[in-house]
């Protein structure tokens, strides 16, 4: 039997002890883009850290299960989930800037992050990078590798992020809020090299973001959370053109929309 890709079954997360997130269960397919939208404190970015392990001392898994390729990512622990984190399973964060290290080098921190998992040489990770970079229509990507975060503009931070998410090539990538620091323009540009990354590779991608427009233009399934719990989830036809929830249809209101080109 052929498991999907990420299936949540009826997950709770708590941070000391108080439940934030209750009952979420839904599923990824291998290639899928999944949409997850909600305003903030809705729990979204939760589920994604959840799905990481990334909750850090204070948050767990209290109830349900999380799935990864048949696996489950509630009991890993250790040496399993670091080999988890990166190679299957990669993330962008909101502000790429802000999670690096302000004193080294993108590519400094470049080999530290694919040394961690592979055994290989600088040259082969700097050609790699080059090559994504390339594939990302950036053209520049030696004065990248040489440039410290602080010298790089916000959108060409989150381009990093992508591919410090991508050097691995893993089957699934996560981005929490990636364009809601930049402006419209640049938003445009990261969301479709993502979403180049799906074609070229068959990366699915699940994506939170407070903005339903974007996820019009990207996702395949929606799933909508309102305070901790999912209240609409469905493909992306029925829950943004018939949403049958009140919450959903207030979201639908004014959005950013990317054209395809």
């Amino acid at each position: 039997m052929k498991h999907p890709l990420l299936e949540l079954q009826h997950v709770e997360i708590s941070y000391n002890g108080q439940a934030v997130v209750q009952d979420v269960s839904l599923k990824m397919q291998p290639g899928e883009i999944l949409g997850i939208v909600g305003e903030s404190g809705s729990g979204k970015s939760t589920v994604i850290k959840a799905c990481m392990g990334l909750l850090g001392k204070s948050g767990a898994v209290t109830r349900g299960d999380i799935y990864y390729k048949g696996k489950n990512v509630v009991d890993a622990k250790g040496e399993e989930l670091r080999t988890m984190r990166g190679p299957q399973m990669g993330m962008v964060f909101q502000n790429t800037q802000a999670s690096l290290c302000p004193i080294r080098s993108i590519e400094d921190q470049l080999y530290e992050s694919v040394l961690e998992h592979e055994k290989t040489d600088r040259t082969d990770i700097r050609e790699r990078a080059l090559t994504l970079f390339d594939k990302m229509n950036l053209k520049d990507g030696e004065r990248i590798l040489k440039s410290y975060p602080f010298e790089l503009s916000g959108g060409m931070n989150q381009r990093v992020g992508i591919m410090l998410a991508m050097i691995l090539n893993p089957d699934l990538l996560f981005a929490d809020e990636p364009t809601s620091a930049l402006d419209v323009t640049v938003q445009a540009q990261v969301v479709r090299e993502m979403m180049k990354m799906r074609e070229l590779f068959g990366t699915s991608i699940a994506v939170v973001t407070h903005n339903i427009g974007l996820v019009e233009f990207m996702a395949d399934r929606v799933a909508v959370m309102y305070q901790g719990r999912l209240v609409e989830y469905g493909t992306k036809e029925d829950v943004i053109y018939h949403p049958q929830e009140e919450y959903t249809k207030k979201l639908i209101g004014s959005v950013l929309r990317i054209r395809r080109q």
